[in-house]
């Protein structure tokens, strides 16, 4: 296992003490400096650390807020939004400064603008330092609590603190245009901070995940720790704290919990995620956190799961919509498990409008759970837009305390990207599919332009004709009744085809007879052979030079009479030639079994000359 990086630089990153970071030389603190420190301090009526602790931190405090006013370039200010949703979100190696910012400074935080006496700048460093504020650590054991440095499987993190108490507070943010892909992100954290006693819960040390637009307010609903609240605090009355008790002070801790930024009214908007930890605000007790896998996924996590099932699903007509669930867990010291709940809500919309919210029981067992859909009695469904969205979100919860919740699919586009798209309302027969794909080929073996000479099969020397079917539709005069194939390739006049290539030839089977159909129109099978029916010479492998790949049978379904004058009905299929090494020279293509129906079966065969040109 790796240990952490404890050496004071971050991996990527240049770290300074704190002082070297800000000052180029110190200013002199006035005469009277001590004297109005000390003042103050002997107003403190439970101080929690001595006057020659509080002392140090006001001086360094002092410098700090010096430096700032003489280079106000140093104070901590949102970046443009240069950086990516998910760049270096997994930390596996290093604390990219081009994808983060970082910034320290001092409580209390101003409520307007909480950051504005922040130093700007990534400082990492032992854990015991007070100048660590954002460390790169690679996978290991905290070295306070016992509990892994990094998520699960993860190699590396980043610790936001250290165990310094002091007043000290610092961050690490992230600020990015929101993307439809990006507007729901999960990360993982985990909080280690000292749970003073008799604090007031205002003064506690904290973690804090703050969402911010672009003008910097905090984003409504954007982040919930679970409480109503984007702030954790120390409480060793919350069950996914665990405590233990060094000296006289308790330490609580969550172990690595999954959580969920939702982003889905930012689209196209710049936002900022900051994550800030906080001593306590008498500066007598510490409090860290670490950040892993951003814009990664809740598996694993104790505070609960969500998934949208696609398999167990189904995705059109009257059917069901089902997702995979994991249940909140936590252990109390004697290893006994307590479950939570879900509650899932599965939302419907069309055109990005919410038109109806189906709602599971409160879930207290088992791991998945389907909603039964039917599109005809959704309140103002569309029918002919064909289908719709669909986003759900699993509310977790354990006993009375609501954990948060986590969102699968992003409104208005839902779980797959694009509009109506996630649930067809008609389920397409058989007979629809096929006709809509006849629409496709058609469309895309129309655009080929070069057609391969059509010779006898049995007479090689024979004409050669240009291998088009025009047609003059006419009665047919039986028994000569035969479809016309074609047989077309190359998006240009001046494709040629090489003896090591691969061409996507389109064959096109036409009536063109205005009184007959073709029923179950099949070629049996298709060989290439060289002019005089001999077969291609083989690689050293044994395998052909010259390969058309399906070798049949290929069916072509019904062809129908012509559709008017000159307007005969087509179908068309796609055949590969595939050379590998091959001689260039002209080469037989030959479909043999060209099998029908039209009262009797009958049966027929077209041979095209293919060239190929030397590579």
């Amino acid at each position: 296992m790796k240990k952490n990086d404890e050496s004071g630089r971050n991996k990527g990153t240049e770290s300074k003490p704190d002082g070297e970071a800000i000052v180029d030389s110190i200013m002199q603190l006035p005469a009277d400096f001590e004297a109005k420190v000390r003042q103050l301090f002997e107003k403190v009526k439970q101080a929690e650390i001595s006057f020659e602790q509080h002392l140090e931190h006001e001086k360094n405090k002092f410098h700090r807020l010096a430096a700032l006013e003489r280079n106000p370039a140093l104070i901590y200010q949102r970046a443009a939004a240069t950086m990516t949703p998910c760049g270096n979100g997994d930390l596996e190696q290093s604390l990219d400064p081009a994808e983060w910012q970082g910034a320290y400074g001092s409580l209390p935080l101003n409520a307007v603008n909480p950051f504005s006496s922040f130093t700007a700048g990534i400082l990492g460093g032992p854990i015991g330092n007070a100048n660590s504020h954002q460390t790169w650590v690679a996978a290991g054991t905290d070295p306070n609590v016992g509990i892994p440095t990094t998520a699960q499987g993860s190699a590396g993190a980043v610790r936001i603190g250290n165990n310094i108490p002091g007043c000290g507070c610092e961050l690490l943010s992230k600020t990015f245009v929101v993307t439809p892909t990006s507007s729901t992100i999960i990360f993982w954290y985990a909080v280690v901070m000292q749970n003073p006693l008799g604090h007031d819960t205002t003064i506690q040390p904290f973690f804090w995940v703050r969402v911010t637009d672009a003008a910097g307010n905090i984003v409504p609903g954007a982040f919930d720790f679970g409480n109503g609240s984007d702030k954790l605090s120390a409480d060793k009355t919350n069950p996914f704290f665990q405590t233990i008790v060094v000296g006289q002070e308790p330490i609580v801790y969550k172990d690595w919990s999954c959580a969920q930024i939702d982003l889905t009214t930012q689209i196209g908007n710049q936002v900022t995620v900051e994550f800030v930890t906080a001593d306590c605000g008498a500066c007598g007790h510490w409090g860290y956190a670490y950040i892993d896998s951003f814009c990664g996924d809740c598996k694993g996590s104790p505070t609960g799961d969500i998934s949208y099932n696609c398999e167990a699903s189904t995705h059109c007509g009257d059917g069901k919509v089902c997702f995979d669930y994991s249940l909140p867990t936590v252990k109390d010291p004697k290893g006994n498990i307590t479950t939570g709940s879900v509650t899932i809500t599965l939302d419907i919309y069309q055109n990005g409008v919410l038109l109806t919210q189906l709602t599971s029981p409160t879930l207290t067992g088992g791991s998945s759970y389907c909603f039964n859909v039917v599109p005809g009695s959704i309140p103002g469904i569309n029918a002919a837009l064909g289908g719709f969205d669909l986003t759900a979100t699993g509310a977790f919860a354990m006993g009375g305390l609501n954990l948060g919740h986590i969102k699968v699919g992003s409104a208005p586009d839902g779980i797959e990207p694009g509009q109506n798209n996630d649930y067809q309302i008609a389920c397409k027969t058989c007979a629809e599919i096929e006709q809509e794909q006849n629409k496709f080929l058609s469309k895309q073996c129309g655009h080929k332009v070069n057609l391969l000479p059509r010779i006898s099969c049995r007479c090689p020397n024979s004409p050669r004709d240009k291998g088009d079917c025009h047609c003059d539709c006419v009665a047919v005069t039986l028994p000569e009744i035969k479809p016309c194939i074609s047989v077309a390739w190359g998006d240009s006049r001046c494709d040629c085809m090489e003896t090591d290539d691969v061409e996507v030839l389109c064959i096109t089977v036409c009536n063109c007879y205005s009184n007959v159909t073709f029923n179950d129109l099949t070629i049996g099978q298709i060989r290439i052979t060289d002019m005089a029916g001999n077969p291609v010479p083989v690689l050293p492998d044994g395998t052909p030079s010259v390969r058309v790949i399906p070798s049949g049978p290929i069916c072509f379904g019904d062809i129908g009479p012509c559709k008017g004058k000159n307007k005969p009905d087509c179908v068309s299929r796609e055949l590969v030639l595939y050379t590998r090494g091959a001689v260039g020279q002209e080469y037989r293509l030959s479909f043999e079994g060209v099998c029908f129906n039209v009262s009797h079966e009958f049966q027929s065969e077209e041979c095209f000359v293919v060239t190929l040109c030397q590579d």
